[in-house]
């Protein structure tokens, strides 16, 4: 074998050690598991045009693991791959049905849904089971516009890995902490703050003791700052 490597080789860097017969294979090939894929999102649902569960997301990986040796290997023949395919088919299908009986298998396969904001306050507990920074659930509440924690009555952290925002119906202004990233000067010091009140940096836990060296009832953190009702 000629193991020699040639920069003006056009053979070998565009099809390497095939035939160009094997082109029009791959066309083919390309075209059978293209309608294989169609077919399988189609029968597992709208769930997968959405965001994607742990469970759908395994499934999508080994679907373009196994489809990519059937196209690019001469010596390998589709039907492995079909079979493949047909597997991940009937497990999705499983887990669908044992979720939809089950509450216990709904909780082990998908997860389960965690509390993370109740009534303006971060639960620390519940972020760190579910490995989710400040700076992350900030940013998502930043991009629905809020910039007070206090506005917040419930954050839901769902098993498919998004946040729900549940903010409190009335318009009663609340003290609470500013969720403007510190290096955004400016736009801080537009806020209307509460001087008669201190949000905990940690949780945004709110005192009226104005004892910024006291540590948070709420996570037992010891950082405090001002607390904003609003903004100018």
């Amino acid at each position: 074998m000629n193991n020699e490597v040639k920069l003006n080789d056009w053979s070998r860097i565009f099809l390497g050690d095939v035939p160009p017969e094997f082109i029009i294979e791959v066309i083919l090939r390309m075209a059978f598991i293209y309608v294989i894929l169609v077919v399988s999102l189609r029968l597992m649902g709208r769930r997968m045009e959405a965001m994607l569960s742990r469970g759908e997301m395994v499934s999508l990986v080994t679907l373009g693991a196994s489809v990519g040796v059937a196209i690019h290997t001469p010596e390998r023949g589709i039907l492995p791959s079909a079979m493949v395919i047909v597997i991940i088919l009937g497990m999705q299908t499983l887990q669908a049905y044992l979720t939809s009986r089950s509450s216990r298998a709904e909780r082990i396969l998908l997860d389960q849904i965690a509390t993370v904001v109740i009534d303006g306050r971060l639960r620390v507990h519940e972020m760190k089971k579910s490995r989710i920074t400040r700076e992350r659930l900030f940013g998502a509440l930043r991009l629905e516009g809020i910039k007070n924690l206090a506005t917040i009555q419930r954050v839901y952290f769902e098993a498919k890995g998004v946040f729900s925002i549940v903010t409190f119906e009335d318009e009663k202004q609340r003290p609470g902490l500013c969720l403007i990233p510190d290096t955004d000067e400016d736009y801080r010091s537009e806020m209307l703050y509460d001087e008669t009140a201190l949000a905990c940096r940690s949780c945004g836990n709110v005192t009226k003791e104005i004892k910024n060296t006291q540590d948070c009832d709420n996570c037992g953190a010891h950082q405090w700052e001002k607390a904003i009702t609003g903004n100018e």
